[in-house]
């Protein structure tokens, strides 16, 4: 949960390959805000899994299929968190879920990622995100067993360009916007707000399609 440009496709990307490399019978669900974040930005991205793995040990990608499938035998399958039903039956060692503050039924594509998350002795997910206090980060910063890694845009100065830093600064040093989406801070309520979210989210319907975001 970090600051843009911190590297947080980076890092899931990196860790996508670490799991393929070290099981051959690996199968990881990759989990994007929609089909051609997921595509353009984790799988052929700068920083996505086809530019991380290194030569000889790069996956073969199957774009009409949506699937990645390593030299060893492991593969990755792509899904978009517009689409929740599509992660009901498909089932994973391990999965990265990108930006999930982002997923516009964040909570329903969670649970049946969960619930396909069964295979081997230790499943587990990996979420990159700014962060916003929408109720499934909001949930997960709560739960047993997770790991989480903070950072800034500025911690990742060297591999940025020279003048980005200096102008969001400017722009939006010291603001809400740029605690959020530079310093990667968790803002819980607007200063001064009349109606708090803790309160707006103890008095949301359970039946609701629709709620306030």
């Amino acid at each position: 949960m970090a600051g843009r440009g911190f590297g947080k496709t980076r890092a899931g990307a990196e860790w996508v390959r670490a799991v393929a490399e070290s099981n051959g019978s690996a199968r990881i669900g990759i989990v994007g805000s929609t089909m051609a974040e997921a595509r353009a930005v984790m799988v052929e991205g700068e920083s996505g899994i086809l530019a991380v793995c290194p030569e000889g040990r790069r996956p073969l990608w199957e774009p009409s299929l949506g699937r990645l499938r390593w030299p060893n035998g492991a593969q990755a399958s792509v899904y978009s968190a517009a689409e929740p039903e599509s992660l009901r039956g498909p089932q994973h060692h391990a999965a990265w879920a990108d930006e999930i503050a982002k997923w516009s039924a964040g909570e329903a594509v969670w649970d049946n990622l969960m619930l396909g998350l069964r295979m081997g002795n230790l499943p587990q997910v990996m979420a990159t995100t700014t962060p916003r206090p929408v109720p499934l980060v909001r949930r997960l910063l709560k739960e047993d067993g997770l790991a989480l890694t903070q950072g800034k845009t500025g911690d990742n100065r060297p591999h940025l360009a020279p003048g980005f830093i200096p102008a969001m600064l400017e722009r939006f040093g010291g603001t809400r916007l740029g605690r959020q989406e530079l310093d990667g801070e968790m803002i819980e309520d607007a200063e001064g707000s009349l109606w708090p979210r803790a309160l707006i989210e103890s008095n949301r319907s359970g039946t609701s399609t629709g709620g306030l975001r």
